[in-house]
């Protein structure tokens, strides 16, 4: 019986052709991984030549099906407009299905979308929201901006020590700027307030680094 496997067998022997006509049967017949795979392969011009809207189709196939990675590359293509037309409200969408399934980029994606009001309207409360579930995962970018939300009361209640605790989480995770403006909100806060936010931000990253162990 053929199955995934069986192509992704074929593609490591170097057998493209073989294992890009069985993932394409397999695809038509509705198998969501083959769906994905032919989408990266397509994007990514891995042994074939680039086909953005291709790789656009068969992201969509699998995204339908709730397949969390399509969907984000689909919310992405959408987004910058590569290879496909425009669209930040169908991007929105599939950020969504991204997101509800998990995947922290899609969450971060979609906090961006309700703080910019770009493709959905404007809501602070559900920005806040969907950049604390990234942050939460470790999503670098998130805690950042979650840290501004705090410093500026956005979307929840204005609180420089949580403010300085996610961007001391976000620079220890690698945003860009994100020390730089912790050491901002630090000047707003007393030697026991900063005392405070940083053990925060460090016990949140012994139990995010343990959780990731």
């Amino acid at each position: 019986m053929t199955d995934f496997n069986t192509a992704l067998d074929l593609y490591l022997r170097g057998d493209r052709e073989g294992a890009l006509r069985l993932w394409r049967m397999l695809a038509d017949q509705g198998d969501v991984r083959a769906q994905y795979n032919l989408g990266v392969i397509y994007d990514q011009g891995e042994g074939v030549a680039a086909d953005k809207p291709l790789a656009a189709a068969y992201y969509r196939a699998a995204a339908a099906q709730g397949f969390a990675d399509a969907a984000l590359n689909l919310a992405l293509m959408l987004d910058g407009g590569d290879g496909v037309e425009r669209d930040p409200q169908q991007a929105a969408h599939w950020f969504w299905v991204a997101a509800e399934a998990g995947n922290p980029q899609a969450q971060f994606q979609l906090g961006l979308k309700y703080d910019t009001g770009e493709g959905l309207p404007r809501d602070a409360d559900q920005a806040a929201r969907w950049y604390y579930r990234a942050a939460e995962a470790g999503e670098a970018h998130a805690a950042s901006n979650l840290g501004r939300c705090f410093a500026m009361g956005e979307g929840v209640t204005r609180s420089d020590v949580d403010a300085f605790k996610w961007f001391a989480i976000a620079a220890e995770l690698g945003a860009a700027n994100a020390a730089r403006y912790r050491e901002r909100v630090a000047r707003e806060l007393g030697a026991e307030d900063r005392l405070r936010a940083g053990e925060a931000a460090e016990r949140w990253l012994r139990e995010f680094r343990a959780r990731q162990s």
